[in-house]
């Protein structure tokens, strides 16, 4: 509205100069008839000029109004016949060129017209002059402006109405989509998408946006949820186990036996349920911010898998169980996240170390096989030489919370192979089950893609 105000404004300067040229013009064509009129019945007798005025001369400047006329005629400087106060032009015009000016005339404004006639059989000038008051040419560019600005008036309303016809179409769209927002959000469950066919091109981009929006707030609702069932189904036997003991605990005496074991049945499973909320935050991290991660973070693989087998040496020796590292001393670079690298390897590890056997050995291993056609790969190996697992059960240890019955019942959640492969296929690597060395124990086995030096 601002820009079209600004235009209306120059319009109306504009039409106002147009005006005031128009009816001068059409005003000034009439005076110069009159005085052409004039100039052409002088004469000269005796050798003074004289003249015989046509009635046509006044007649042509008749008009509704009544505006009043005057005129003179000098010649040489002698005033000859009209009105001999009419004021002369300050200075004379070329001969026979017509010039106009305003004035004041005896209290009313006044154009007028003039032109030095040369008579020139006899050589003489005379100086014709015709004055017209205002009042014609003033009421007519009155009504011309008046008509002006009403034209201005009506245009300006009526591009007014289109604009707030134009402005309330085209956002007609997002008031749809404003109701569509507020009932997406009333039921339960994932929240639709918005569909995209018939959507203008200008609110398209909007929508698309939303529907990403949605999206990831689908996936981060799909994980609380996920999270939240996971976490009400697994704390549940921990908890339990916790109350019951603690019950125990209070009616038994400090130091015997009974107090003793329930203790350590408190402290096993504090440490199962602390290794649960940790595995269960994991998984939840690796699935909400998987969509984030751009795959450009580099970790050197052998680095990790050494200090991460570094790490557990201890919960190694705690159990009885062979500890060892095999690996390149230069740095192996694959496209992952260091943290989250260092967490898949220790789950794999600290599984190998718990299933194990007494007396068992772990082996960590990095190594860089040829390339079959699909790039350079990176292969992280943990194997084990304990009871392994069979062969039809290999698939279903990747499922939540799936456990394999042992002898012993190690504690555990079922969650460790989840994690590894949740994280591992979203990297774009793969890992696998398979027999370990002579068909004994288990090896679980990484592959990552490598980074190069030449990639970004």
């Amino acid at each position: 509205m601002v820009p079209m105000a600004a235009l209306a404004v120059l319009l109306g300067i504009g039409g106002t100069w147009f005006v005031d040229t128009f009816v001068t013009a059409s005003y000034d064509r009439v005076l110069a008839g009159s005085i052409l009129s004039i100039a052409e019945r002088l004469t000269v007798e005796d050798e003074r000029v004289s003249l015989e005025l046509p009635a046509a001369a006044f007649g042509m400047l008749s008009n509704a109004q009544r505006d009043s006329i005057y005129y003179s005629v000098t010649a040489d400087g002698t005033f000859v016949t009209g009105y001999a106060d009419l004021p002369s032009p300050p200075q004379m015009p070329p001969p026979e060129t017509l010039i106009y000016r305003d004035a004041v005339f005896r209290g009313r404004r006044v154009r007028i017209g003039a032109m030095l006639k040369p008579i020139y059989v006899t050589r003489h000038a005379a100086l014709v002059q015709v004055a017209e008051t205002t009042q014609g040419r003033d009421r007519l560019a009155h009504r011309m402006l008046l008509a002006l600005t009403a034209l201005g008036a009506t245009l300006a309303g009526i591009g007014s109405l289109l604009v707030w016809f134009a402005v309330r179409m085209g956002l007609a769209p997002l008031d749809d989509l404003r109701r569509a927002v507020e009932h997406r959000f009333h039921g339960r469950g994932a929240v639709p998408g918005f569909a995209v066919a018939g959507v203008p091109g200008e609110a398209l981009p909007l929508v698309e946006a939303l529907n990403q929006l949605l999206a990831q707030l689908n996936g981060a609702m799909t994980t609380l949820r996920r999270f939240t069932a996971d976490a009400s189904h697994q704390l549940r036997t921990p908890v339990a186990i916790l109350k019951t003991h603690l019950r125990l605990l209070d009616r038994q005496p400090p130091g015997s036996t009974a107090w003793r074991s329930s203790r350590a049945d408190i402290d096993e499973a504090v440490d199962r349920l602390d290794r649960l909320i940790a595995q269960l935050l994991t998984l939840a991290g690796l699935e909400e911010g998987a969509a984030r991660r751009d795959g450009r973070t580099v970790a050197d693989a052998s680095a990790i898998a050494r200090e991460t087998a570094l790490g557990l040496v201890t919960v190694a020796r705690q159990h009885r169980v062979s500890l060892s590292y095999d690996g390149p001393e230069e740095p192996i670079n694959v496209a992952a996240d260091p943290f989250l690298l260092e967490e898949v390897l220790r789950n794999l590890i600290d599984n190998a170390i718990r299933y194990n056997r007494a007396g068992g050995e772990v082996r960590v291993s990095v190594s860089t096989p040829s390339a079959d056609g699909a790039g350079p790969c990176c292969c992280i190996d943990v194997e084990d030489d304990g009871p392994g697992i069979p062969e039809d059960q290999r698939e279903l240890v990747f499922e939540r919370f799936h456990r394999i019955e042992r002898q012993g019942n190690p504690s555990g959640s079922g969650l460790g192979l989840a994690i590894v492969r949740a994280f591992v296929e979203r990297l774009g690597g793969t890992v696998a089950l398979a027999p370990g060395a002579a068909g004994r124990g288990l090896r679980a086995r990484i592959t990552l893609p490598v980074r190069t030096a030449g990639e970004d």
